[in-house]
């Protein structure tokens, strides 16, 4: 065989293997699988062409307004939805979806109104049930089959992905003989559409403008008043619309976050699945063949760039001008119609074949050395990188979710002292500190994970576990204290003006990874918590404290003593975490800790009591007058002189 004949054969090898890993690893790996899922969902969300509202389906929609009017919010007053059948019955709609799980009993004399009203109704009615026992427990169930007549039942569940909880398919039901069809599936029986017993993907319709909702919504309580043309003739969904409950991700979420359509209600989702189905729009993936001979095209595509023989750095040029340009195209070809293509498998398909005639031509393992290299030097701690050498595959781009603590520290007007040293003088007091605050770290086995100027973010049970990390970081951060503050003082003393450090502890659960390119990876945490592990350690400076642990925190280092700060709003939350300043155990047990807390529950005394009586605020400043240099006392005595009363401290600044 000739060397041009091996060479071709070895092509072909290398084509057909990356395809295979390709096309394997997006339905195995699951970081893959929904990198792919994201790459569609922005295409459904940002660049869908937009579409007419819906002209044969109008949602009836149960809101806040509409329970204000009964006494208890759930489950929903059957009298009312007794009375708005039969209105809207009077309406002339061509089919009424009731999606409303009927699973336990309210008022007697109402749920008989309905159950009758269900049974007496002449137009086609669907009515949501379940009989899967995630759903409803045994009584439920019984309830349930009393309360709806066979023949109007369609299973209301929702088919999710399980690796992002967002709605992609219409639920089929019929998993088993006593499961009636999927709601959808059961409205269009009644309109004499026939529909495939499988998991269908939603074809998501697009709004006509930014101001108009796909779908006409009415509220429910102001039905009797409408236009009776308004539903006749039409397919009317009855379901809630609130902002907190039945509210379920959409691929449209990764644009619209938590909005409307990001974050969908039931009755929706089912108006955009059951609109697809009347329209008899095709789902909007690409086929199954068609898939993977387009991944075998990218594959190929590799293949003929590496047999250039151009070198290492232009084959990756050419790889990734190719990959931008299919990226680009699919996104804008979208918006013209082009279906939902795959992008994750065909560019991994490009980047394992190009890697493949790499090694043919013996580059390889100097590539490979080159990255690890790379990838090495951008971790902080020692721990880190031990693990990774032991674990090289560690340096995908993945992460995992695990609870975990955090220290954030930060030194109080910093920008001002930097101004005031040269930068040779700044460098050196920097990192002395720096130096001296990650061996306290390191000691307590802490992952420092990135510098921030001044600032240190410190993570606990991660890479590694450490059952007692919530402890762990509390004792860790009292050790800091007493440094940076023996740091301060020395500091101040060589007429260097350096301030206090601050520090805030959280605990909480967070994605811990790396992430990043192969070009550059960080390990590092990701998620909420981190923002209120770094605004915790910035409220410090309104308390005058220079430590605060959140309640999460305290809850797991029972052995460590605490001073409850307050319940603090941070900035940009709705719900107020509990603030605590760790304490020594002879200061726990000293009078002032004594009067705190005597000090501290007549505070309290005031969320009860809206505003403390002139009495009580007298005694209240009095024992806080004992303690003028203690911060805590000072910062509730100020707002009590403010007339600001209890102990939810709301923070309008980070």
């Amino acid at each position: 065989m000739t060397r041009q004949a091996k060479e071709l054969l070895s092509a072909f090898a290398a084509a057909a293997l990356a395809t295979a890993l390709a096309l394997a690893g997006v339905q195995i790996l699951s970081f893959l699988k929904n990198l792919d899922n994201i790459s569609k969902d922005i295409r459904t969300a940002a660049f869908q062409p937009a579409m007419p509202q819906a002209k044969d389906i109008v949602i009836v929609a149960i809101n806040e307004a509409t329970l204000a009017q009964f006494v208890y919010r759930s489950p929903v007053d059957r009298e009312f939805l007794a009375n708005l059948l039969k209105t809207l019955e009077r309406k002339g709609p061509k089919v009424i979806g009731l999606d409303i799980l009927f699973d336990q009993a309210t008022e007697p004399d109402k749920d008989e109104l309905l159950k009758e009203t269900l049974r007496s109704v002449k137009t086609p009615l669907v009515v949501s049930y379940s009989n899967l026992a995630n759903v409803v427990t045994e009584d439920q169930l019984e309830y349930l089959n009393a309360f709806v007549p066979k023949q109007q039942r369609a299973a209301a569940n929702l088919a999710k992905d399980p690796l992002d909880g967002s709605v992609r398919w219409m639920y089929p039901g019929e998993s088993d003989a006593d499961e009636p069809k999927g709601f959808v599936r059961k409205v269009a029986e009644v309109l004499g559409i026939a529909t495939p017993k499988r998991l269908v993907e939603i074809a998501w319709r697009a709004t006509p403008d930014s101001e108009t909702g796909s779908f006409a919504v009415y509220p429910a309580h102001a039905l009797a008043v409408l236009p009776d043309a308004w539903f006749k003739d039409k397919v009317v969904l009855i379901g809630a619309v609130l902002s907190i409950t039945d509210r379920h991700e959409t691929p449209l979420a990764v644009i619209d976050g938590d909005g409307e359509r990001g974050a969908m209600p039931g009755v929706m989702i089912h108006a955009h699945s059951l609109s697809q189905i009347l329209d008899a729009r095709p789902e909007p993936g690409f086929q199954l063949l068609g898939s993977h001979l387009l991944v075998l095209l990218a594959a190929v595509l590799g293949v003929a760039i590496g047999l250039l023989k151009k070198g290492i750095v232009l084959s990756v040029a050419a790889s990734l001008t190719l990959v931008v340009c299919g990226w680009v195209g699919a996104m804008l070809g979208h918006r013209v119609g082009l279906p939902l293509v795959p992008l994750v498998a065909p560019t991994l398909a490009l980047g394992l074949s190009v890697w493949f005639m790499d090694m043919l031509i013996g580059k390889a393992e100097r590539k490979q050395k080159q990255f690890v290299q790379g990838a090495f030097s951008r971790y902080v701690s020692p721990e880190v990188v031990k693990q990774l050498m032991e674990r090289p595959e560690a340096l995908s781009i993945s992460g995992s979710k695990r609870e975990v603590s955090f220290i954030f520290t930060d030194i109080a007007g910093f920008t001002t002292m930097s101004e005031a040293l040269s930068s040779e003088q700044l460098s050196e007091v920097l990192n002395e500190y720096l130096d001296g605050a990650c061996q306290i770290i390191l000691g307590f086995e802490g992952t420092v994970d990135k510098f921030i100027g001044d600032a240190i973010m410190t993570i606990f049970n991660a890479p590694l576990e450490q059952p007692d990390h919530a402890a762990r970081a509390v004792q860790c951060a009292l050790a800091l204290d007493e440094y940076a503050e023996a740091f301060r003082k020395q500091q101040n003393e060589l007429g260097i003006p350096i301030g206090e450090t601050r520090i805030g502890v959280h605990t909480g659960f967070a994605t811990i990874g790396n992430f990043g390119s192969q070009s550059r990876m960080d390990y590092t945490a990701l998620g909420d918590t981190v923002n209120t592990a770094a605004r915790t350690e910035g409220v410090n400076k309104y308390f005058g404290t220079r430590v605060c642990c959140t309640q999460q925190t305290v809850e797991q280092a029972p052995e460590q003593r605490f001073r409850k700060v307050g319940d603090v709003v941070l900035k940009g939350k709705l719900e107020a975490v509990g603030l605590f300043r760790p304490v020594t155990q002879e200061e726990f047990a000293s009078q002032l800790n004594i009067d705190y807390q005597a000090f501290y529950a007549m505070l309290q005394l005031a969320d009860a009591e809206v505003e403390l009586t002139c009495e009580a605020q007298a005694l209240a400043l009095a024992l806080a007058a004992r303690y003028p240099e203690d911060p805590l006392f000072q910062f509730h005595s100020q707002r009590l002189r403010a007339k600001v009363f209890g102990v939810v401290i709301r923070m309008e600044d980070k």
